[in-house]
C-alpha cells in the first residue's frame, strides 16, 4: 500500500487560502500561491505564541523524468533556477511524491551547477555519492542518475560551447 499514491500536489495537504490547518501543536497558514514556471506556495508555521516561521514550498509544474523522449529536464532545471535566483530569508522546500526521487535529483543538479560555476569542472558521480552519504535514497536508481546527468548536459551546453566532456 502506497500512502502517497493519492497525493498529486501539496494542495491536498495544505490548508485552503482562507483557513488554517492545525497539526498539534502547530498551526499552518497559507500566505500566497504563485504558479509561473514552478508552483510556489508560501506558508507560515506558528507554534502557540511563538514567532511565525515562513517556508516556501516549491513544486514543478510537471514531473520530470526520463520516461518521455526526449528526456524532459526543463522542470528540474526550472526548480534549480528558481532556488538559485529567489531572494528569501526563509527555507525553501522542494516537494516530491516519495520525498526522495525529485529531491535527490534537485540536490545533485544544484550542487553540480554550483561546482561548474565555481570550479569550471564537476564530477557527477562523486557529487551524487556525497549526497547519498547523508540520504542513501537520493538518486538511488539509474533513471534518477540519468535525469541528473542529462539535466547537467543540457545546462553545460547552454553556458559554453568550449566544454570538454568525458562521457
Amino acid at each position: 500500500m502506497d500512502p502517497l499514491s493519492q497525493v498529486e500536489t501539496s494542495t491536498s495537504w495544505l490548508p485552503g487560502s482562507s483557513s488554517d490547518k492545525m497539526v498539534a501543536p502547530f498551526s499552518v497558514q497559507r500566505v500566497r500561491e504563485t504558479d509561473t514556471y514552478v508552483k510556489v506556495t508560501d506558508i507560515r508555521i506558528l507554534k502557540e505564541k511563538d514567532l511565525a516561521h515562513a517556508v516556501s514550498i516549491v513544486e514543478p509544474r510537471e514531473t520530470p523524468g526520463i520516461d518521455s523522449t526526449p528526456v524532459n529536464t526543463s522542470s528540474l532545471l526550472s526548480l534549480v533556477s528558481y532556488a538559485t535566483n529567489v531572494s528569501t530569508e526563509g527555507p525553501i522546500t522542494i516537494v516530491s511524491r516519495d520525498g526522495a526521487s525529485l529531491c535527490g535529483a534537485f540536490c545533485a543538479v544544484f550542487n553540480c551547477m554550483q561546482q561548474i560555476n565555481m570550479d569550471d569542472s564537476v564530477d557527477v558521480f562523486t557529487t551524487v555519492r556525497q549526497i547519498q552519504t547523508r540520504r542513501p535514497e537520493f538518486c538511488s536508481t539509474l533513471e534518477e542518475y540519468l535525469l541528473v546527468y542529462r539535466a547537467l548536459h543540457g545546462y553545460v551546453g547552454t553556458i559554453s560551447q568550449n566544454i570538454y566532456e568525458n562521457m
